[in-house]
């Protein structure tokens, strides 16, 4: 009994541990791509400050752009009145405006290098992190496939299928040997019994035609003895007529 327990816990425990080690790759794997999701999430987050940071810029320099040219008409309108005074300011604050937009301007252009700087980077490693997970999917179908021909062969192993099949091909060809030899012994009872048919039907035909034979026979003989018997009937009517005379 205690045997029995033994090889009863050792299977369990092979089973669990072969189903372990059919696991870690696949985990692994799984786990490689968590990581991967992880970090392109970490970049997507990276990437939208990056993008944020050039809207804002492009806003800013908008905004620079309108003042230059709200300025720009201040100082129009301003000389028009005849207000040279503050047509001066105006055109003051519009050089300072455009120096402001002369800097938003580069700051602008340096954050859309950047943004799409990320934005590239961004695609590059979303289309290989789609790519890996595709290919998790081919390497898992593969390793299932692999884990089912390891089992298929340790039941080859385990279980013997070979001898199973050899000793089924044999009893089938000892079964299937019997069963001609049952065939071949009906059809020589079949046979011997219509040879005997035939030899009994001549048998019979013989009896016949002895019965034939005998029957002429009989025939023949009472012929002769019928001939004969006529002229001694006709001896005593030619005597009985000399007689009466």
């Amino acid at each position: 009994m205690f045997t029995r327990i033994g090889r009863f816990f050792k299977a369990v425990f092979n089973a669990i541990l072969g189903e372990a080690e059919a696991r870690v790759p696949v985990s692994m794997l799984e786990q490689s791509v968590r990581e991967m999701l992880d970090n392109l999430r970490v970049l997507r987050e990276a990437t939208a400050t990056t993008i944020a940071f050039e809207t804002k810029a492009k806003r800013e320099l908008d905004a620079q752009n309108a003042r230059v040219k709200n300025l720009d008409a201040q100082a129009e309108e301003a000389l028009r009145q005849g207000n040279e005074k503050l047509a001066r300011r105006a055109l003051q604050l519009q050089v300072e405006a455009k120096s402001t937009r002369e800097r938003s301007d580069q700051v602008y252009k340096a954050a859309r290098l950047r943004a799409d700087n990320a934005r590239s980077k961004l695609k590059i490693e979303e289309e290989r992190v789609e790519g890996k997970i595709r290919q998790l999917g081919e390497l898992k179908a593969i390793n299932a496939m692999n884990q089912a021909q390891r089992r298929m062969q340790e039941i080859t192993d385990e279980y013997n299928i070979d001898g199973a099949v050899s000793v089924f091909d044999k009893t089938a060809g000892s079964i299937q040997e019997q069963a001609d030899k049952l065939s071949a012994m009906d059809t020589i009872a079949v046979s011997e019994g219509e040879e005997l048919d035939r030899q009994l039907s001549a048998l019979g035909r013989k009896s016949e035609v002895d019965s034939a034979l005998d029957a002429l026979k009989a025939r023949l003989g009472e012929a002769p003895a019928a001939s004969s018997a006529a002229p001694a009937k006709a001896k005593e009517k030619v005597s009985s007529a000399f007689d009466e005379k």
